[in-house]
């Protein structure tokens, strides 16, 4: 499975959201010169997480961005499946009714245990887990 382009960038952008959300809700432009993402494509990346109910728009002066849930409550794959759509290695597994050897196909049966393993270790990773990542690798290229 190769991720997506915008799949890359929106996880590092709910990332951003998450590191800052201390500080309130976090502006386009701060995603943008953080991640080195376009505010075009950046545009597009938030649409999606918007409509999938991950982040949520303030207004205002001190508006921007902010995580719906808590970010040890948002997995890798609710995040990646709301930016790729789906995360099948192939359509027999999202829509049975293509294929009239589904019931009897060992190859669709390798391709559920390829999908299943990916799922499992995309749900067992959150937001969260993703910031202590980040803030340990950090912490470890500090020199004095």
């Amino acid at each position: 499975m190769k991720l997506s382009a915008k799949c890359r960038y929106g996880t590092r952008a709910m990332i951003e959201i998450a590191r800052n959300e201390k500080n309130g809700p976090v502006k386009r432009k701060v995603i943008v010169q953080a991640q080195e993402i376009s505010r075009a494509y950046l545009e597009n990346i938030l649409i999606s997480l918007k409509m999938s109910k991950l982040i949520r728009t303030v207004r205002g002066a001190n508006g921007g961005f902010v995580l719906e849930k808590r970010p040890s409550a948002i997995n890798l794959f609710q995040i990646v499946l709301s930016l790729e759509g789906t995360m099948s290695p192939v359509e027999c597994l999202d829509n049975r009714t293509i294929c009239e050897k589904w019931d009897c196909c060992a190859v669709r049966k390798a391709w559920a245990k390829l999908y299943d393993a990916q799922k499992s270790a995309l749900k067992g990773m959150t937001l969260q887990d993703l910031l202590d990542m980040d803030s340990t690798e950090a912490a470890a290229d500090y020199v004095i």
